[in-house]
């Protein structure tokens, strides 16, 4: 559903991406993991269109989109969060997820025109879907940060997107929410559609994803179940560690 070919990425004289591959399937959700600065975020980012790669291509359900916007690729079924939330927090919940489901697959006229005709039942349908139900008339600057990456996951959901990128959606969140937040991820997965998750939480990446990718130095340096990840002893010296 979406792929990266021989995707390189320089800033200057910086290689921050070099020849990196990875393709994830509808129904499948590939972890990214990697020390910090391993570059997981910026293959997000050349895959979701907020960059363009130096080299190399990106697909989505097969179609090279290497050069299209971050919004075209949107209107294909592609979705995405970010490392912080993006939220409108003097606004209720519901009017966040609102303005997701005016906006998705819309031109500017066309979500304008849209205003006020999105359903109740649509958008609190998306608030069950994320564990959120009776949340829509909380203020979003009022949730808590577990909240708010529910939210933020509701909102992205409200495309109804074929493939999902998510950069580390646990990031500062409790245990607990750790919890609930894989539980919905997992749900999303099993809908059908292909998910590429970077998340440093590693219990979540190896007991939700179907299969790891480590990126190391802008590098791939592995791809497998992750049973085959963690026993790679390239892996253990660069990421994980001996011990594990």
């Amino acid at each position: 559903m979406i792929g990266a070919e021989g995707v390189g990425w320089r800033v200057g004289g910086a290689q921050i991406l070099d020849d990196v591959s990875l393709d994830v399937a509808p129904g499948e959700l590939v972890g990214i993991i990697g020390p910090n600065g391993a570059g997981k975020s910026s293959l997000v980012n050349i895959l979701s269109g907020v960059t363009r790669p130096s080299t190399g291509r990106v697909t989505l359900d097969g179609e090279d989109v290497s050069r299209a916007s971050a919004t075209r690729r949107s209107r294909m079924g592609l979705a995405r969060s970010f490392q912080t939330s993006a939220l409108f927090d003097g606004l209720t919940a519901g009017e966040n997820v609102r303005l997701a489901v005016q906006g998705s697959g819309a031109s500017p006229i066309t979500a304008f025109r849209r205003a006020g005709t999105v359903g109740r039942d649509r958008i609190e349908d998306l608030l069950e879907r994320v564990t959120m139900p009776g949340s829509a008339d909380v203020l979003a600057g009022d949730l808590s940060h577990g909240g708010r990456r529910k939210l933020e996951l509701a909102m992205a959901l409200a495309s109804e997107p074929r493939a999902l990128l998510l950069d580390e959606p646990m990031a500062g969140v409790s245990a607990e929410d750790v919890d609930g937040l894989t539980g919905i991820i997992g749900a999303v997965r099993d809908s059908g559609v292909a998910v590429a998750m970077v998340e440093h939480h590693m219990h979540v990446v190896l007991g939700l994803a179907d299969r790891v990718a480590v990126l190391h130095h802008g590098s791939m340096l592995a791809v497998g179940t992750p049973d085959e990840v963690t026993s790679d002893d390239r892996v253990q010296q660069a990421y994980l560690g001996e011990a594990l």
